[in-house]
């Protein structure tokens, strides 16, 4: 098991794991989590060693080639990607997307929803997106104050884009802001700090929504019944559930458990001594998760 996180909650986080795209790059493997890292990394540099600053990359844009970084840092996948409005502004895009028991709860509740209710599926979601953000925005704003007074986190909006060819068939959700892009920007311009350390506290990785009450599951799931997305937890171990996966059709399954339609209550029901010879007992067929009602 990996050691646990030493980490400054407050300060602005340090990168850790890279995708990139166009151009397929891989930051430095991660070091032991205890370790000070030896040299920092710009997830950036993908695109800064083909575009010194974002004017040179609009010029790409223009000729039709695409301008991307998707990747992480310690949290939710991020992206920047350059994009170009219908009267030719070039601007830069600063994504964040769902990570963590909300990503969970709004593919459930996908399936729940089904194509005819996918329509106000995207507008709950939107809705509660809203919320949440005007919650961890005051917070990941204060955080980035201790180090850079006077700071004001930039305002993201909620949106959301058709599902991606490999995933699960959800529509794909964040929060973005847009960076105008000049001949003198660079592509540290187009960072707000705020909107990237919001990454690691909606993916609860790090611990960072711990004292986040909107972010725990009841809570969360609160806030989306709250706007008619319709999620459903398990009553034993908490995890979102469907029981509309077209390959579990009528079994209430989580996409949060390792072990598919099974569920491993806090304390195993049957309470078998190991076996003489071989590993398995009884116990080892789980449970059927159990859906909680859905009262608030």
């Amino acid at each position: 098991m990996p050691k646990k996180r030493k980490k400054n909650r407050k300060a602005p986080h340090k990168p850790a794991a890279v995708r990139t795209a166009p151009t397929q790059y891989t930051g430095p493997e991660q070091a032991d989590w205890d370790d000070a890292p030896e040299e920092e990394f710009n997830p950036l540099a993908s695109l800064k060693d083909r575009f010194p600053t974002p004017a040179d990359a609009v010029k790409t844009v223009q000729a039709g080639e695409e301008v991307e970084w998707i990747g992480s840092v310690e949290g939710a996948k991020m992206r920047h990607r350059v994009v170009l409005t219908d009267n030719g502004e070039a601007l830069v895009e600063q994504a964040v997307f769902l990570d963590g028991a909300l990503e969970q709860m709004v593919l459930c509740a996908a399936h729940q929803a089904g194509e005819h209710g996918r329509d106000e599926l995207r507008t709950g979601v939107l809705a509660a997106l809203d919320v949440l953000h005007a919650v961890i925005r005051p917070m990941t704003e204060t955080d980035v104050r201790e180090f850079q007074p006077g700071y004001t986190a930039a305002v993201l909006e909620s949106f959301q884009e058709a599902p991606e060819p490999h995933g699960p068939g959800t529509p794909v959700f964040g929060w973005r802001t847009f960076h105008s892009v000049g001949p003198s920007t660079t592509w540290d311009d187009t960072i707000d700090t705020a909107t990237w350390n919001s990454s690691t506290v909606m993916s609860g990785f790090l611990g960072d929504s711990d004292d986040v009450p909107e972010l725990q599951p009841l809570q969360l799931a609160r806030v989306l019944r709250d706007h008619g997305v319709p999620v459903i937890l398990c009553a034993v171990c908490g995890d979102p559930l469907t029981d509309r996966h077209p390959r579990w059709n009528g079994v209430w399954v989580s996409p949060g458990n390792d072990t598919g339609p099974l569920c491993e209550p806090p304390v195993p029901a049957l309470q078998l001594p190991d076996p003489r010879l071989g590993w398995l007992t009884d116990a080892e067929f789980g449970h059927p998760h159990q859906p909680a009602p859905t009262t608030d």
